[in-house]
């Protein structure tokens, strides 16, 4: 099976990645195309990153600039059915509504704040569809925390959440959920139960809806304690999970995919250097080699930085994954 992998804060932004041969083939240089979450839908790849919605197809790049008011910080990006696609506003603290034109209904599980809301004021990064509404993790529910310490270290003492987020009469009704993750991300649905990754802790978590709409934990997988865990795609026989180098300072640590088996175990693929896994999707061998192609002739990004040279998919790629 081959895979796309979303990269932020990388040299890299985008890798195509055979899971079978253990072996990229394929990457976009970061200097080419910024990205942070991915997603395929309509035809097209998605991608999300700072204040941007790009879309990519054989002919070109179209992007649509994010309201404001805060920096946006564009995070996951996802299909919600039909035409609408969810946005990851974390620098505005809500998932954007967008179906082609200005993105302007929001879910905000910190709607009332109005013009006093700070940018990121709890890292809200992903979400699936539930229900009426979405699923959507963040790091903490205390709006003005990261003003009242001097560091950053209550990132990892298990104050991150899950909330249910639904529109109703015009506004967001949010609902906390689960509780306790380390820096959650990458939510996935699959067979009915909720997985979530707790990424500083390098934790992979199961949950189940009880009867009160509340989800609570059916188990815990711990997969790493050298990278931050983050990027989720089931796979016919397990789970692969994405690991990000630069946020633990650990010696040998670049950007490493993790394969969990149903059976438990747990097998490394060290991809290289370092650098931040966000989103792992399949690949598509319909969409990709256009991409690929109209990625060589885009103008280059006026970036600092070292990058390696654009990347055009190998002679012996076939259409087959």
């Amino acid at each position: 099976m081959r895979v796309l992998l979303g990269c932020v804060n990388s040299a890299v932004s985008l890798v195509g990645y055979d899971v079978e041969q253990r072996r990229a083939f394929w990457y976009c240089p970061g200097n080419v195309l910024r990205a942070c979450g991915i997603c395929r839908h309509d035809g097209a790849l998605y991608v999300a990153t700072d204040s941007m919605l790009q879309r990519l197809d054989a002919g070109g790049i179209s992007a649509v600039r994010l309201p404001g008011p805060h920096e946006n910080l564009a995070h996951s990006v996802k299909p919600l059915g039909g035409s609408l696609l969810g946005i990851a506003d974390t620098g505005n603290s809500r998932i954007l509504l967008h179906s082609g034109g200005p993105a302007s209904l929001a879910l905000s599980p910190l709607e009332g704040w109005g013009d006093a809301l700070p940018p990121d004021a709890i890292h809200l990064n992903d979400f699936v569809p539930w229900h009426d509404g979405v699923l959507a993790s963040a790091f903490n529910h205390q709006p003005f925390d990261r003003w009242k310490r001097s560091s950053l270290a209550w990132k990892k003492e298990g104050w991150g959440l899950i909330f249910h987020l639904r529109r109703h009469q015009g506004h967001t009704l949010a609902r906390i959920v689960a509780s306790g993750l380390n820096c959650p991300h990458s939510l996935y649905l699959h067979e009915g139960d909720v997985y979530c990754c707790s990424s500083a802790s390098g934790e992979f978590f199961r949950y189940r809806e009880d009867d009160h709409g509340l989800l609570h934990e059916v188990r815990r997988w711990k997969i790493t304690d050298s990278h931050f865990l983050r990027g989720c795609l089931r796979l016919p026989d397990g789970w692969l999970l994405g690991g990000s180098s630069q946020r633990h300072q650990t010696e040998g640590g670049g950007l490493m995919l993790y394969h969990l088996a149903d059976d438990g175990s747990v097998t490394e693929h060290p991809l290289g250097g370092a650098g931040e896994i966000y989103d792992i999707i399949p690949w598509d061998d319909a969409l990709m080699p256009g991409i690929s192609e109209m990625l060589l002739r885009q103008p280059l990004l006026d970036l600092e930085g070292e990058f390696p040279p654009r990347c055009r998919l190998p002679r012996d790629y076939g259409g087959e994954s």
